[in-house]
């Protein structure tokens, strides 16, 4: 199967914003619109893939061998069967293409496997990782760059699920965008060129964020923001000649652990 190239898709543009070379030129461009109206979108793409790094590391360092990423996208840059080859891991995607092409990039690895399967629907994705891991379910998770996707039910329905199937000391990387309740016209477009590819944002506070976090707890330092984690004392760091303006959104990170 292969992609549509007249239609602009979320996660090619995620992989321009990375540098990678996974996209159109419709994407591109579609791309270059969304960083003149929010110039600070590129560091925010950095930051979460920064954040899968630190994440897999972390996790790595607490004898996770086993990974569960939700809602993959395209494995193309620095992805945790990159940075923990010795590690089992299991992606997935709702979009066959992705599928499709991210098992090209993979290749023939029998440690990894990309499954195809919509993040709404958890069923298949637990039942392939039972079969990958050998039925090991203190496994480490990850939701990067996906969250602020999830409408309030699908969210809420996912960290209940994930949390009811794994083990005790699991724990779980994800990775969120907060929004004001009224954005700026700029945010406000951007939103609306998310909505017409498909992919809309849902806008939350820090304050709902957690109420979506129970039964799991919140491992130190808690909240904390991306820039911190990747420890750029919260100011952006614009590459080339683009200059970053208040896109009146901020990124978080969070790891919890079932108890």
């Amino acid at each position: 199967m292969e992609f549509d190239p007249s239609q602009p898709n979320a996660g090619r543009i995620y992989d321009y914003l990375l540098g990678g070379s996974h996209n159109f030129a419709v994407d591109r461009a579609a791309a270059e619109r969304l960083v003149q109206m929010i110039p600070t979108i590129e560091n925010g793409a950095r930051l979460n893939r920064w954040f899968l790094d630190i994440a897999i590391n972390r996790l790595a360092d607490a004898g996770f061998t086993r990974y569960l990423d939700l809602a993959s996208g395209l494995p193309t840059q620095g992805y945790i069967h990159e940075i923990r080859p010795d590690a089992l891991v299991l992606y997935n995607d709702y979009d066959q293409a992705t599928v499709a092409y991210a098992r090209e990039i993979i290749g023939n690895n029998p440690r990894v496997i990309y499954h195809h399967a919509d993040i709404a629907e958890l069923e298949p994705i637990l039942a392939q990782a039972d079969q990958h891991f050998a039925g090991e379910r203190k496994v480490a998770m990850c939701i990067i760059g996906v969250s602020y996707f999830l409408a309030d039910q699908v969210l809420r329905q996912t960290l209940q699920r994930l949390y009811e199937w794994c083990s005790p000391g699991s724990q779980l990387a994800i990775s969120w965008l907060t929004l004001p309740a009224n954005p700026n016209p700029k945010l406000q477009e951007l939103l609306a060129r998310y909505q017409a590819m498909g992919s809309p944002i849902y806008p939350r506070t820090v304050e709902q964020l957690k109420q979506f976090i129970a039964p799991w707890t919140l491992l130190e330092p808690g909240f904390q923001r991306l820039s911190e984690w990747n420890e750029i004392d919260g100011t952006w760091v614009i590459e080339g000649d683009r200059q970053a303006d208040d896109d009146q959104s901020d990124m978080y990170g969070t790891f919890m652990i079932k108890g």
